[in-house]
């Protein structure tokens, strides 16, 4: 019985310590390349939430920073940047996935409701948050939206797509 008590004990002790060896800390900021809007959409926090919520199903541990809206102004853009990277460096996570929501100019619509619609197309960069170098990017378009898929389930399969290919890269 003693015997059998250790066994199960080192067993438990080998399975925890691979499970915190892969999961690696990941920040999810968004970058809403929306012109002329001032104001984060549900289309935006929505990909966000379900990015967060792949990561952490995924036995990750998950912080994001806050939706930032892209600016003509590169300056703006690489401060928000930076200050994305100190904040995830303080905090001690591993890496910033930085992904950028583009929309339709002409065909968005409706701010406060969550549309895949909305979303032409994902870009992502991932950085180290320690050396704040960007190793590997990408992106994704959402395909054909139906009325079925134009809605929170949509963005939802969407999102988790493109998390599950960053998620690739990060292994």
């Amino acid at each position: 019985m003693k015997k059998t008590i250790i066994a199960c004990v080192v067993f438990m002790a080998f399975s925890l310590s691979a499970a915190f060896a892969k999961a690696s800390s990941v920040s999810v900021q968004i970058v809403q390349n929306n012109p002329g809007q001032e104001k984060v959409w549900a289309t935006s926090e929505f990909f966000e939430q379900s990015m967060i919520d792949y990561f952490f199903d995924a036995g990750r541990i998950v912080s994001n920073s806050p939706i930032c809206i892209a600016s003509d102004d590169d300056e703006k853009n690489r401060k928000a940047l930076k200050a994305a990277l100190i904040e995830n460096n303080d905090g001690g996570m591993d890496v910033l996935v930085r992904v950028e929501l583009f929309f339709k100019k002409s065909k968005s619509a409706a701010p406060d409701v969550p549309m895949l619609g909305n979303i032409d197309k994902v870009e992502w960069k991932i950085y180290d948050v320690v050396t704040g170098l960007e190793s590997l990017g990408g992106e994704s378009v959402p395909g054909k939206v139906t009325s079925s898929n134009d809605n929170e389930q949509g963005i939802a399969k969407f999102a988790s797509m493109v998390a599950k290919k960053v998620s690739s890269s990060l292994e």
